[in-house]
């Protein structure tokens, strides 16, 4: 297959899965509500309104999991802005619209993971509206519904029972489940430990948390207070007891699977000793 026909394919499986709203086109979502933007300061109840406003008009059955980049832009009457008191300071309506495009029914877990945000606003020549649009890299995003696991760095984790393949969604088994599960588990846990041995050198809690990360998986992990009470939530000691139950049902696959994380254990600490020693 040549490239060119290796690039089509890839496109039109990313077309298929955008138009069925399992993943965002290349990592690009764009979408414009036709009502009125509303002020974070317009009270909890009309907040509320919004919030119900925005979600009830995404159809995304995915979340972006890591860093994106957002645009807001407002469609608004310039007299209205210009010579009214009717209109609000611009990072007032970025604010009550974050909190309409987070959680669940959303297009991201927490408004904590917009590392770059631009709102303006322009002459709508009409009815009030606005558009946005987020990108983020092709690949960071997840399948709904997702469920948060407690790991050993004091962080939570999203990971759902759908997975995306070929522009489709695909069921997640048990096994795959704890795979993924585990491994996460044993990403976490290393990067605990070396930030440890790289604070017990003499390193600084920056220098420890920056090279740590050289061994840190890429899914990114979230700080209790900054997931919603939608998503459902799974303590460490909870979780790994359903895993002990499965692996009851299951004992090939589970020694199989202990074997390859033993392995990967070892190369870890050895790699965080030479870490250490280097400094």
């Amino acid at each position: 297959m040549t490239d060119e026909m290796a690039f089509d394919e890839q496109l039109r499986l990313e077309r298929k899965g955008a138009n069925a709203g399992l993943n965002p086109m290349f990592g690009e979502w764009q979408h414009r509500f036709e009502f009125p933007p509303v002020p974070y300061g317009n009270g909890a109840a009309q907040r509320g309104e919004f919030r119900a406003a925005i979600q009830g008009e995404l159809k995304n059955h995915w979340l972006f999991s890591n860093e994106i980049h957002l645009e807001i832009t407002l469609h608004v009457d310039v007299q209205t802005v210009l010579e009214t008191d009717e209109a609000a300071d611009l990072d007032n309506y970025a604010k009550a619209i974050l909190d309409g495009l987070k959680g669940p029914s959303g297009i991201m877990i927490d408004d904590t993971q917009v590392q770059a945000l631009t709102i303006s606003w322009i002459d709508g020549y009409g009815p009030p509206a606005f558009t946005i649009t987020a990108k983020g890299s092709p690949d960071e995003f997840v399948l709904k519904p997702q469920e948060f696991y407690e790991m050993p760095d004091g962080l939570w984790y999203p990971h759902g029972r759908y997975l995306w393949s070929q522009g489709g969604s695909e069921p997640c088994d048990d096994f795959n489940h704890f795979v993924g599960l585990s491994i996460m588990e044993l990403m976490s846990s290393t990067k605990r430990r070396a930030r440890a041995e790289m604070r017990k050198v003499g390193a600084d809690r920056l220098r420890a948390y920056q090279q740590a990360m050289y061994l840190s998986n890429s899914a990114r992990g979230f700080h209790r207070s900054r997931i919603e009470g939608g998503f459902p939530m799974h303590n460490r000691r909870d979780w790994q007891e359903e895993r002990t139950r499965w692996a009851a049902t299951d004992p090939e696959r589970w020694s199989m699977l202990e074997d390859t994380l033993r392995g990967m254990r070892e190369s870890h600490d050895q790699v965080i000793s030479a870490m250490a020693k280097l400094g």
